[in-house]
């Protein structure tokens, strides 16, 4: 039952997210500050986190393996609240938003992404930095073969659709959902093959 009302739920405002998203288009230079990430050799008795790609998912942090000491540089590149993390090197593109659990910096593998306008929320912005169309401009953009390189203008000069703040969170509330649907589908799928697997092995037994 709760599968089929997400479903219904996605399907029916999936068709309005197009049209809420052909608003103005903004510069996100406009938008944001874009920081570049800082390197800092790592210590197992730092004070704080030093989050790399690999502690992230494409959307959510999910380690704080590595530590750095609380020197003043790290101090004055402390993240905040909202910051949006954007993988500069790679080819995945990643982009999450930072929720203050613990004092952490960004390694050079990011550019912090920080708001300073308020039309703008760091869900919506950090969704439409994941879209497909998006990392298509971003490939576009790269440099270099071996490590692919996006640099710091590509990302200052892509334009954002900019609808309302109340369309903002339909939008991310409605992928919140489409990402629950495809989850709940995969966990079923699984479960169904772990069933049938059990019943053709006692078929053999």
């Amino acid at each position: 039952m709760c599968f089929g009302i997400i479903k219904i739920r996605c399907i029916f405002a999936l068709t309005n997210i197009s049209k809420m998203i052909t608003k103005k288009k903004i510069y996100l230079k406009d938008l944001a500050e874009i920081l570049s990430g800082v390197y800092e050799k790592t210590d197992p008795d730092g004070e704080i986190a030093y989050l790399q790609t690999k502690d992230c998912t494409d959307t959510v942090i999910i380690k704080y393996a590595s530590r750095v000491l609380l020197t003043a540089k790290m101090q004055k590149n402390l993240l905040q609240e909202g910051d949006i993390l954007f993988a500069s090197k790679g080819v995945n593109y990643l982009s999450v938003v930072f929720r203050e659990q613990e004092k952490a910096v960004a390694s050079t593998s990011f550019f912090v992404i920080r708001l300073k306008s308020p039309i703008v929320t760091s869900e919506y912005l950090c969704w439409f930095l994941c879209q497909p169309s998006v990392k298509a401009y971003f490939k576009s953009n790269q440099a270099g073969s071996a490590t692919p390189l996006i640099h710091k203008p590509a990302v200052e000069n892509l334009e954002i659709p900019v609808p309302s703040l109340e369309e903002q969170k339909t939008i991310v509330t409605i992928a919140r959902l489409s990402k629950r649907e495809m989850e709940l589908q995969q966990a079923i799928i699984e479960k169904k093959q772990t069933i049938v697997q059990q019943l053709l092995m006692n078929k053999i037994k």
